[in-house]
């Protein structure tokens, strides 16, 4: 699919190019993530197939009361100011827009989960907000400088201990300032749990970034800014009042199952989106500024799920068939002997051992050995959906200062997204 479009607005052109690419023979797994406005914690990220995996409105609204209140404290209720899903606010850092061009949404945990002291430093604009970086939507947005030369000189450590999807954060940051023309940072974090406060759940996740930036006069700067944010993390999976009645727990997870002994989750997210951006500032009077960055990123995202032939049983623990509901209409039936018995058997079974209301590796793995004895192939297997992306965006804006009541700011914008989405 080659798509093109072509955006032209008073004193700013935007131009788009979208190639994606899907085989013949694999699903289309566009990410369909819907995503509230503000920020949501880690913990709310990936519950389901539909669950956000991004979180954004970085925007510092510090003038504006209510923003700055509803932006964070609403977070958790999955707040959306006026009703606008993220893909209608515009995230940049240094001036280059990092939205994703096929679904509109800034990817924060994928992009700059974990580099909380980098991204401190931002500019935060309201719907059709007058702004010297971009065109904003009717969602407002922010731009992020990770310039080198505008963190303050000197180190910073953090370590943090929490219950939810990890239990261990950890930062070192460290900037030089500018010093004979030239000016470095550098971050680098960690989140870890082996289990979370959910169990059969795990995250392992590094964040890192380094800047540079050489000032070659009053007039002329460039600045690289490298990031990355390495991520797998196992996921929790939602089930019924049933199923968490049998299990005596609300933070019953379907999702894993003991294999050899261990744990082991079915539905595991791997990302990384490596990006590069490279900014020149151009001071050509005091009146008059042209800033251009470019910017390139590679991402990898992978989920796995468990599946299954067409001849075999279900995988899920929570299967309808498999829970005690299934023996009788509760509502409609007058149940028979055979009915009742079958449903006290499925109850003791899910409430005499741990194990058998999780995943059955165990059988999994015999079941399939068995069929390929027999001359088949595996009955049941482990798919990974693939949303990987390359993509290159070029931004320049062009700022001139009249006098104090009149200003003018022209912009290009340009961005090329390859989109493969596939499953192995």
């Amino acid at each position: 699919m080659n798509k093109k479009l072509m955006l032209l607005m008073p004193f700013l052109a935007s131009a788009s190019l979208t190639w994606a690419q899907t085989p013949q023979d694999s699903t289309d797994v566009s990410d369909k993530d819907g995503m509230a406005s503000f920020i949501f914690s880690d913990s709310q990220l990936d519950e389901n197939d539909n669950a956000s995996q991004n979180a954004n409105s970085l925007a510092n609204y510090n003038e504006d009361q209510y923003l700055s209140n509803v932006g964070y404290t609403f977070s958790p209720m999955r707040f959306r100011v006026r009703g606008y899903d993220s893909e209608y606010e515009g995230v940049y850092i240094n001036g280059a827009l990092m939205n994703d061009a096929e679904n509109g949404r800034f990817g924060f945990s994928r992009i700059i989960g974990g580099l909380n002291d980098v991204t401190r430093n931002q500019q935060g604009i309201m719907t059709y907000e007058q702004n010297s970086f971009g065109y904003m939507d009717v969602g407002g947005g922010s731009n992020i400088n990770m310039r080198a030369s505008q963190f303050s000189a000197g180190s910073k450590a953090t370590l943090s201990l929490t219950n939810r999807n990890y239990v261990l954060r950890g930062m070192f940051t460290h900037a030089t300032g500018l010093r004979n023309g030239w000016a470095f940072a550098a971050s680098a974090g960690i989140r870890y749990s082996e289990e979370g406060n959910i169990e059969g759940t795990f995250y392992h996740a590094g964040s890192l970034f380094l800047g540079a930036e050489r000032v070659f006069n009053p007039k002329h700067s460039l600045s690289l800014s490298l990031l990355a944010v390495p991520t797998q993390r196992a996921m929790q999976g939602a089930s019924t009042e049933e199923a968490y009645w049998l299990a005596n727990s609300h933070y019953y997870n379907p999702n894993w199952g003991y294999q050899n002994g261990k744990k082991r989750n079915a539905r595991v997210t791997t990302t990384i989106e490596p990006t590069a951006l490279l900014t020149w500032d151009f001071k050509i009077n005091e009146q008059s500024k042209l800033t251009t960055t470019g910017m390139f990123r590679y991402g990898w995202y992978g989920s796995t799920r468990l599946e299954r032939g067409s001849n075999a049983l279900a995988t899920a623990p929570d299967y309808y068939s498999k829970m005690p509901s299934n023996a009788f209409n509760v509502y409609e039936d007058v149940p028979l002997d055979w009915q009742l018995e079958k449903w006290q058997s499925l109850y003791d079974y899910w409430t005499e051992s741990k194990a058998n209301r999780q995943i059955q590796w165990d059988r999994f793995y015999q079941v399939n050995q068995q069929s390929v004895a027999n001359g088949g192939e595996a009955v049941y297997y482990l798919e990974e959906y693939h949303n990987d992306q390359m993509v290159f965006g070029l931004n320049t804006a062009f700022n001139h200062i009249f006098n104090r009541n009149h200003r003018i700011d022209l912009g290009l914008s340009f961005n090329h997204t390859k989109g493969m989405h596939y499953k192995t």
